[in-house]
C-alpha cells in the first residue's frame, strides 16, 4: 500500500510540473558512460500520509423493542451503549403485534413506523401504577396530620380497657387463691377427722372389731390421697391466675406505650419511609407512561431492516423485535505504534473500496490508545475507525477498503523528490545540480516537510531548477542499460560524487 502511494503522489507530481529526464555524459571513445536522472524542481502540494487497510461496516445498529426506546448495538465508541428498558421488571406488559410492516432488507427512513402494538395491558398497568402511587400520598398525608380526635379517644379507650382488664385479672387471682386456700384447709381437716376417728376406735372399751379399724386406715388413706391430688390442682390454678395477671399487665403496658406514640405523631423514619414508597410509585407511572410512548417501533436512522423476529398478531417477546443498520458507514482498520503519534481526531482521509475501485472522503473518527500484537517481535497496531459520511454507490458492510489519512500537508510549495536529497536532518541537506558541462554540483537546501516520495524546498534553488536523482551505466557497444535509481541521489559515499565508466 505504502509502494502504491508512492506511485501515485509520483504521478501527481509529474503532472504539475515536475519533468524527471536522462542525461547522459559525454565522453570521446569510451564505451560506457554515467546517465543521470533528473527532476525538476516545481511549485506543487507535499502531502505525508497514513496508508491502512480496513473493513467497512455500519455506524450504528439499533434495536427495537415495544414499550422501550431503541438500544444501540453497535456504537463508534470502543465501548457498546445500551438503553435500559423503561418496563420494570415483574411488571411488564405484554404487546400484542397490531400491525407489521417492516421486512428484512427494507430500505427504511428515520421516523419511517415499523410496527405497532395494542396497548390494553400496558394502559391497565399505568392504572395499577396510579392507583399504587395515591395510595403512597394519601398514607403520607395521614402521617404527617397525625391523629384526629376520634383516634386520640379510640387510642385513650385501648389503655382504660387494658386497666380494666388487668384489674379483673387481679380480682380473679385473689378469689382463685382465697379458693384454693379454702379447699386445702378443709382437705386437711378431713384428715385430722379420719386419724381422731381412728384414735378412738382404737382405744374404745370394750374393743371395737377389727375391721372397724382396717376402715378408719382406708379412710386416713384416701383423705391423704385427695391433699395430694389437691395440692396440684391448687398449684395449677394459681399458675393460670398469675398467668392471666401477667399477660393483662403486658397488654395494659402496650396500650400505653401505643398512646403515647400515636399522641406523639410520626418519626422521621416513618415520613422518610413514606416518601420514598412514593417515589418508587412515581417512577413506576413515569415508566408505565414511557411504555405507551413506545407502542410504535420507529426507525430511528436511514438504513436497512437486519431482522424482524416479531409476527402480526402473537405477543411480542422480550427480546429484540427489529433490528435496524443505519446507512452511514464507516472503516476500522489499523495503523502501525510509529504511525499513531501522527494521528489526530478530525484529519481528512481518502477511502478506496477495493473491489470497486471507488473512492470518498471520511474523517478519522475514533483512534484506539491501546496496542494489539506486538508479541514475538510483530509490529504493534493500533485500531482506528474512519466515517464515510457520503459513501460509494453499492457500499455495504463487510466490504474491505483502504485508506489514506493526511497527516501533514504544505500547499503551493516548492519541491523535489526526495530521493534527490543528499545528508541528513542533523548534518543538513544539499541536492545535486547539472552545470553547463552535465557534470552534478553539490547545492545546500533548506527542506521543510520531507515525505517518502516529496521534499518541500525553502532555500537554496528555484523553480525551474534540474537536479539530479539517481545514475545509471551505459554500455554503448550493445544498447542495453543497466542499473536504476539509488538513495541519496544514487550517489554511494554519503554524498561524495564517483564518477561511472570514465
Amino acid at each position: 500500500m505504502r509502494l502504491r502511494l508512492f506511485g501515485t503522489l509520483l504521478l501527481i507530481v509529474v503532472g504539475v510540473g515536475a519533468v524527471v529526464a536522462v542525461i547522459a555524459q559525454p565522453g570521446a571513445g569510451s564505451t560506457t558512460g554515467t546517465r543521470y536522472t533528473t527532476a525538476t524542481a516545481a511549485v506543487t502540494d507535499v502531502t505525508k500520509s497514513v496508508v491502512a487497510t480496513g473493513t467497512v461496516g455500519p455506524v450504528a445498529v439499533y434495536s427495537l423493542q415495544f414499550g422501550s426506546n431503541a438500544t444501540l448495538l453497535n456504537t463508534s465508541s470502543s465501548n457498546s451503549s445500551s438503553n435500559s428498558s423503561n418496563s420494570s421488571a415483574g411488571n411488564s406488559p405484554t404487546w400484542k403485534v397490531a400491525t407489521l410492516t417492516a421486512t428484512p432488507g427494507q430500505a427504511v427512513k428515520a421516523g419511517d413506523v415499523l410496527a405497532t402494538a395494542d396497548t390494553s395491558s400496558a394502559q391497565l398497568a399505568l392504572t395499577v401504577a396510579e392507583a399504587n402511587l395515591a395510595s403512597a400520598q394519601a398514607r403520607l398525608k395521614t402521617d404527617q396530620q397525625g391523629l384526629s380526635s376520634t383516634d386520640r379517644a379510640a387510642a385513650a379507650l385501648s389503655v382504660t380497657q387494658a386497666n380494666q382488664a388487668l384489674s379483673q385479672a387481679s380480682t380473679a387471682r385473689s378469689q382463685t387463691y382465697a379458693q384454693n386456700s379454702l379447699k386445702l384447709k378443709q382437705q386437711q381437716q378431713a384428715i385430722t377427722d379420719a386419724k381422731d376417728r381412728y384414735a378412738a376406735d382404737e382405744a374404745a372399751n370394750p374393743p371395737v372389731p377389727a375391721a372397724q379399724l382396717t376402715q378408719d386406715q382406708s379412710a386416713i388413706s384416701a383423705a391423704e390421697d385427695q391433699l395430694a391430688t389437691l395440692n396440684l390442682q391448687v398449684a395449677q390454678s394459681n399458675q393460670q391466675a398469675n398467668n392471666q395477671v401477667t399477660s393483662a399487665s403486658n397488654q395494659l403496658q402496650s396500650a400505653k406505650l401505643g398512646y403515647a406514640s400515636k399522641i406523639a405523631g410520626p418519626t422521621s423514619a416513618t415520613i422518610a419511609s413514606d416518601q420514598a414508597a412514593i417515589a418508587t410509585a412515581q417512577q413506576t407511572v413515569d415508566t408505565a407512561n414511557s411504555s405507551l410512548g413506545y407502542a410504535q417501533l420507529v426507525s430511528p436512522v436511514d438504513g436497512v431492516v437486519l431482522a424482524v423476529n416479531i409476527t402480526q398478531g402473537v405477543d411480542a417477546s422480550s427480546g429484540s423485535a427489529i433490528t435496524v443498520q443505519s446507512n452511514a458507514f464507516q472503516v476500522s482498520a489499523s495503523v502501525a505504534e510509529a504511525d499513531l503519534p501522527s494521528l489526530k481526531l478530525g484529519q481528512d482521509a481518502n477511502v478506496t473500496l477495493t473491489a470497486s475501485g471507488l473512492t470518498a472522503t471520511g474523517k478519522v473518527t475514533q483512534i484506539t490508545p491501546v496496542g494489539t500484537g506486538g508479541s514475538s517481535g510483530g509490529v504493534v497496531t493500533y485500531p482506528i475507525l474512519v466515517s464515510l459520511p457520503q459513501p460509494p454507490a453499492g457500499t455495504a458492510s463487510g466490504m474491505s477498503a483502504s485508506i489514506s489519512i493526511i497527516t501533514e500537508q504544505r500547499s503551493s510549495v516548492l519541491a523535489v523528490p526526495s530521493i534527490a536529497l543528499v545528508g541528513s536532518a542533523t548534518a543538513g541537506y544539499s541536492v545535486r545540480v547539472l552545470d553547463s558541462a552535465n557534470q552534478p554540483q553539490l547545492a545546500s537546501v533548506q527542506v521543510g516537510l520531507v515525505t517518502s516520495s516529496m521534499a518541500e524546498i525553502q532555500s537554496g534553488i528555484s523553480a525551474g531548477t534540474v537536479v539530479v536523482t539517481g545514475t545509471s551505466a551505459t554500455r554503448t557497444s550493445t544498447g542495453t542499460q543497466g542499473g536504476g535509481l539509488g538513495g541519496g541521489g544514487g550517489f554511494p559515499g554519503g554524498g561524495q560524487f564517483r564518477q561511472v565508466g570514465g
